[in-house]
């Protein structure tokens, strides 16, 4: 989760600067009462490194046990890279989602290019990319780890609750490419899974991708409130279109910095449409020095219900959406465990002292590493104490 932080689009900051954000003082809203407040922690199955030569240590039965002895009763199975391929229904051979045909396909005027030069160089950057994409990553594949994880966590406590996720986006030019194939793996998911278990214990999905690419190439119209006529918003929007119609939940944990290029359409999608029933802010304080005001905007942002910048300014002016915000608690062991231990304790802390007692009242979600991080002793111990009075 540890994000660098990118360059301020000038085009964006242009917008930002034009009247679109108003005050925070006409818009001072409370949890929706029609949503319950979530607190998943997310666990992590499958490949990872963009390879299918290594995968996430697995959790043991032991583990669930004790996650669920200290009190976790939310999970979000969430993925560490993209897919590469898919297998069409009726078909028996995967597909490559975006081949490097599809990227000679894209146009100077896709990606905003000034020249024929500059576009190519764009797209040799996509094709690099891709390639380092091990092709074995297929998509059906993350609808078995998910299902059979998620039959593993209800053994142990069958009131559990779980979020499977969508996995990420790897060219967002072409993110349109994506729609069919996640739609295919999301009918993957709901069928394959036993169907009381979805009735009972699946509350929706995550979108795993934390960001909207928003810089020249990537277009991100204030004007349009639907989708921005953003690619990656227009995949996002058609993938949790078809979990609402199912009436199953929508979350996002974007990480969050109060720029043009990221704090903006984030603060846009959450405030002006219904996308995301859910969205949680990562404030990366703990992975990033120079982020100690995330703390406070993340809260006033949960306080306020509505995405805010560091002016207390809401984004797009009057929210008009249902979206939930809520703040990202994040630890990890290596951190905790490391040369600079005692300094990511106290930043830890800082995220305790913040948002502690908003649990249960306001949606939350914990980000704890992999298997190895999450059952460390320390880490126990932190998740142990903050959910002992939520449930």
């Amino acid at each position: 989760m540890k994000i660098i932080v990118r360059i301020i689009s000038l085009l964006m900051a242009v917008v930002l600067s034009a009247g679109f954000l108003t005050s925070c003082d006409k818009n001072s809203l409370r949890p929706h009462d029609d949503l319950p407040a979530i607190k998943p922690v997310f666990l992590y199955v499958g490949y990872r490194y963009n390879t299918t030569a290594t995968k996430y240590v697995e959790y043991t039965d032991e583990d669930l046990q004790k996650l669920n002895d200290i009190g976790v009763k939310e999970v979000c199975i969430s993925f560490g890279n993209s897919a590469a391929s898919y297998i069409p229904e009726g078909e028996s051979e995967p597909k490559p989602i975006v081949t490097n045909e599809d990227i000679d396909g894209i146009t100077m005027e896709m990606i905003g290019a000034t020249s024929q030069d500059s576009a190519e160089i764009i797209k040799a950057g996509y094709k690099t990319k891709l390639s380092g994409l091990d092709e074995n990553l297929i998509l059906n594949d993350y609808a078995h780890f998910a299902i059979e994880f998620a039959n593993r966590l209800i053994a142990i406590n069958p009131d559990i609750e779980i979020w499977y996720s969508f996995p990420d986006i790897h060219i967002a030019t072409l993110a349109e490419l994506y729609i069919e194939p996640f739609l295919e793996y999301y009918e993957k998911l709901k069928n394959d899974t036993d169907a009381q278990v979805w009735e009972k214990n699946i509350k929706g999905m995550y979108w795993v991708r934390e960001d909207v690419p928003a810089k020249t190439y990537d277009v991100f119209n204030t004007q349009n409130l639907v989708d921005f006529d953003n690619k990656t918003v227009k995949a996002m929007k058609a993938c949790t279109d078809a979990v609402h119609k199912d009436d199953k939940l929508t979350f996002w944990c974007p990480y969050y910095r109060p720029t043009a290029d990221i704090g903006l359409p984030i603060g846009f999608i959450a405030n002006q449409t219904d996308i995301f029933d859910y969205v949680i802010l990562q404030p990366n304080h703990l992975f990033e020095d120079g982020l100690e005001d995330n703390i406070e905007i993340i809260k006033q942002s949960t306080l306020n219900n509505a995405v805010m910048n560091n002016q207390n300014v809401t984004y797009g002016g009057e929210k008009k959406s249902s979206t939930m915000i809520g703040p990202e608690f994040e630890m990890q062991a290596e951190d905790f465990n490391g040369s600079n231990g005692a300094q990511k304790i106290e930043k830890y802390q800082d995220y305790v002292d913040a948002y502690k007692d908003m649990i249960g009242e306001y949606s939350v979600a914990l980000y704890c590493g992999s298997r190895p991080s999450i059952m460390d002793d320390r880490v126990i111990g932190f998740i142990e104490e903050l959910l002992k009075d939520s449930n």
